[in-house]
């Protein structure tokens, strides 16, 4: 089945066009394909791809070791430090941690896998996961949208538990300005993200529920 996709698959490997493997992916998303060979060139050609461009990586469970232990001190030195500066530096770690590990947790009850974590973004810092393709496009749209939905709720739960925080330890000015953050980010994600990020992805995964 699907020898032609096949084909053109097999030849992206020595002669690669984006457009025409997205365009293949998008035809597996619509029509809902589930062709094990299919599915496993796909990710073959797509890790290929990606260990040529990505030079530093880490495996999912070292990452999310990293991610969690960097996010639980955040949070002691957030109750520990009496500063300010603390409390808005915690929501900006929270921030970078929570939105990946939002992502594995949401993904991996939904059957989706990942391979890798990388840094990624404009400045190439942002902590990312890379996505198995064969567990990706076997789940429905509905789980992939919920998958990429999760991450910016992870980004936006940092500055509010930096605010919780803040207000336990009677920072009232401190919370406030947090809550100003929180809100900005939500102006923020609307503008950015439903154009080129999560939110964009989210819509177009789940237009193939």
């Amino acid at each position: 089945m699907h020898e032609k996709l096949k084909g053109t698959l097999k030849s992206l490997g020595s002669e690669y066009d984006g457009k025409s493997f997205r365009g293949i992916i998008e035809l597996v998303k619509r029509d809902k394909i589930n062709d094990d060979e299919l599915l496993e060139q796909i990710e073959n050609l797509s890790m290929k791809r990606f260990r040529k461009n990505v030079s530093f990586t880490l495996g999912v469970p070292a990452g999310n070791l990293l991610e969690g232990f960097v996010t639980i001190v955040t949070v002691v030195l957030a109750f520990q430090i009496n500063s300010d500066w603390m409390l808005y530096l915690s929501a900006l770690i929270l921030m970078a941690t929570l939105h990946p590990l939002s992502h594995y947790v949401i993904g991996s009850i939904s059957g989706i896998r990942f391979t890798h974590y990388y840094l990624n973004g404009p400045a190439k810092i942002e902590p990312t996961l890379r996505i198995d393709h064969i567990s990706y496009l076997k789940a429905s749209g509905r789980k992939r949208a919920l998958m990429h939905l999760s991450g910016v709720i992870g980004t936006l739960a940092g500055p509010l538990i930096a605010m919780v925080i803040a207000l336990s330890k009677g920072a009232s000015t401190t919370a406030m300005n947090l809550i100003v953050l929180f809100l900005l980010l939500i102006v923020f994600e609307l503008l950015t993200s439903t154009k080129i990020g999560d939110l964009m992805k989210a819509k177009r995964e789940y237009g193939y529920r």
